[in-house]
């Protein structure tokens, strides 16, 4: 494919940029409709989650947590695995559930996986504020790797992105492949450094290196609680393989996009 097609394509998808948006305020508004807590869930699972495993990890099992408290370590595995959960499960539906929308009328269809993850977003900025709440109660200052968030995050959503894509065309052409998922996210973040460290040594050193979201939890820590500004090189190849996902994964979609009217 030329790289004039490909340019054409980018401005295609910027474009729609604008229902992306729109549906995501949609997806927010409808999440939280007619619940007590509204938006306020978005706080309350994590939360949930972290009281759960902190009695589990601290006093049924112990874990060393690094030098940070567990309460703390786990936050900050659960919520940015929470925002990866919830933009795979969200856009593996996302076509099918939009099918009218993929059927009737001609748009760039990334707008739906993109709306997915933009909603997802949300989730995650009101979830993160309790982060500020933990640090406090145990006297944790920031570290000077708070300015690589924003690349953290970036290698997360490149990451999350390209898989949404896939999983939204992939679901069209077999509607298993939303409930597999649901299985292999739960397989995926055990095999992450969600709830406990995962070891940098012996037999299971390997989970370090080829599972991209162990090093991007990692680097999650590392930048707002360390002490020192950097990324271990485990980071850097996560980078790499998050940018070919998404590379690949628009490609396939774009592939795909042809027979979606069909499929849906």
């Amino acid at each position: 494919m030329s790289p004039m097609s490909i340019t054409a394509e980018l401005r295609e998808v910027a474009g729609a940029r604008g229902l992306a948006w729109m549906l995501a305020s949609r997806e927010v508004r409808v999440r939280y409709k007619h619940t007590v807590l509204g938006i306020g869930w978005a706080l309350a699972l994590p939360v949930a989650l972290m009281l759960v495993f902190t009695f589990l990890f601290t006093r049924v099992a112990k874990v060393d947590a690094g030098g940070l408290p567990y309460p703390v370590f786990v936050f900050l595995g659960l919520v940015p695995w929470q925002l990866h959960a919830n933009i795979l499960s969200g856009a593996a539906r996302c076509l099918t559930d939009q099918r009218n929308l993929v059927t009737k009328v001609y748009f760039a269809r990334e707008a739906l996986p993109l709306s997915v993850v933009l909603s997802a977003l949300v989730d995650f900025a009101v979830a993160m504020t309790v982060l500020a709440a933990l640090m406090a109660w145990y006297g944790i200052a920031p570290g000077p790797g708070l300015a690589l968030v924003p690349v953290v995050l970036a290698v997360q959503l490149a990451l999350a992105t390209g898989l949404a894509l896939v999983l939204s065309a992939a679901n069209l052409l077999y509607r298993d492949v939303q409930y597999v998922l649901q299985v292999g996210l739960q397989v995926w973040m055990f095999a992450s450094s969600v709830v406990y460290p995962i070891p940098r040594t012996g037999n299971l050193k390997w989970l370090a290196w080829l599972n991209p979201m162990t090093p991007i939890l990692d680097a999650w820590r590392t930048c707002i609680t360390g002490a020192h500004f950097g990324l271990a090189p485990e980071f850097g190849l996560a980078a790499l393989i998050s940018v070919v996902v998404l590379v690949a994964g628009w490609r396939w979609f774009r592939r795909m996009e042809r027979v979606f009217g069909e499929l849906a």
